[in-house]
């Protein structure tokens, strides 16, 4: 059994693509609409890595969870997508440890896998 991913994104063409993608590479795959929904796949699931999206329910739903989830020791790395134009860590200047990457959508899965794999590998 490959390692498990947890996707948590709005946008279900997101979730299908990703899910599809990943499924494809061996992984295995658990997807949440909203952080209220991914709190319950943790629970369940125990990702090795998870990858949310910024704007939700809420414009800033990704790091407001990112961050609850550092302080609650939860200790899962977190991969931050978003559609704003230019996302990247140094755009957000965000400074939360378990989230290792920023990556704006449309997302390339081949740079997104490589960073799954990278993240995993360490």
């Amino acid at each position: 059994m490959g390692n498990k991913i947890l996707i948590i994104d709005d946008d279900p063409d997101i979730i299908t693509a990703y899910s599809a993608f990943f499924l494809s590479q061996g992984f295995q795959v658990r997807t949440a609409y909203n952080t209220t929904k991914g709190r319950v796949e943790i629970k369940e699931f125990l990702p090795d890595l998870m990858i949310v999206d910024v704007m939700m329910d809420q414009p800033d739903e990704g790091f407001v969870f990112a961050q609850q989830m550092l302080d609650e020791k939860v200790g899962i790395p977190i991969i931050i997508t978003s559609s704003i134009a230019k996302a990247g860590q140094e755009i957000f200047d965000i400074d939360i440890p378990n989230v290792k990457a920023v990556m704006q959508k449309p997302v390339d899965l081949e740079k997104l896998s490589s960073l799954v794999k990278k993240i995993l590998l360490n």
